[in-house]
Formats: structure tokens, C-alpha cells, sequence
């Protein structure tokens, strides 16, 4: 095995399958201390990023088996408020949404800024750029 593949004795897909976790973990409390589900936050910032934007597919590598569908996610932020539905389909914020998506986004900022602290911006460029690859190389093709 190569050298570079294990850090701290532990193998990458640990580390990964770690810094997912923790994460998931991070970002939920952050925006439940705003009063959203992590579920409504991604629907949220989707709609309010854009708003042509296919949900299904959009959220896709973010949603589990958690017993959410983005149909109850949705139903959930039009009982609140946050977003419409218009008769061809699309959603949009509302006045309240956007609000309240600045409120989260605040909250995920910070999260962000603690993520990557201590590392600089090429480091960062830099592994995104080596997850995206060893992604690709797993990935079957087509």
C-alpha cells in the first residue's frame, strides 16, 4: 500500500467516511439552532440558488434513507411559509424564505469558515480537485 494512502494509521476511507460524519453532525446543529431541518435547508438553498433547478437531482447526493422525501420537505417549507409552488410547477422563496435562508446561511458560514480553518485556499483547490478525481475513478462509467 502506498505511504501516502494512510495518514495517522488510519486508511483515507475512514478519514473520509469521518469527516462525512462529522459534517452531517456540524451542519445539523447549525441549522436547527436557526430552526430548519438539514433537509430544509438544502431544499431552501437550492430554490433560493436556483430556482430552475431540478430538486430530484440537485439533492440527490445529499438525501439517506431518513424517511424524508423532498415532496414532504417541500409541503413542509409551504405550510411554513418560506416558498411557493406555482401552477407549472416551480418553487420560489417568499419574502420569509429568504429571510430565513439568510438566517441559515449565516449559521452555515460559520461552519464553513471553521471547516477549512488552518488550510489555505490552494490546499483546499487542491483537495477538492483529489476527491473529485478519486471519485471519478470509482465512479462506473457512463
Amino acid at each position: 500500500m502506498k505511504e501516502w494512502m494512510m495518514t495517522e494509521r488510519r486508511l483515507i476511507g475512514y478519514q473520509v467516511k469521518r469527516l462525512d460524519q462529522l459534517i452531517e453532525a456540524t451542519f445539523d446543529r447549525a441549522v436547527e439552532s436557526v430552526g430548519m431541518s438539514r433537509r430544509e435547508w438544502q431544499t431552501l438553498n437550492t430554490i433560493v440558488g436556483d430556482p430552475a433547478a431540478d430538486l430530484v437531482d440537485a439533492l440527490r447526493p445529499f438525501w439517506t434513507a431518513d424517511g424524508a422525501s423532498i415532496a414532504d420537505v417541500t409541503a413542509a417549507l409551504i405550510a411554513r411559509g418560506w416558498i411557493t409552488r406555482d401552477p407549472d410547477g416551480r418553487y420560489a422563496a417568499t419574502d420569509a424564505g429568504l429571510a430565513a435562508h439568510g438566517t441559515a446561511a449565516r449559521a452555515v458560514g460559520v461552519v464553513r469558515r471553521q471547516l477549512a480553518d488552518g488550510i489555505t485556499d490552494a490546499e483546499f483547490a487542491t483537495l477538492t480537485t483529489t476527491l473529485a478525481r478519486m471519485i471519478a475513478n470509482l465512479e462506473p462509467a457512463g
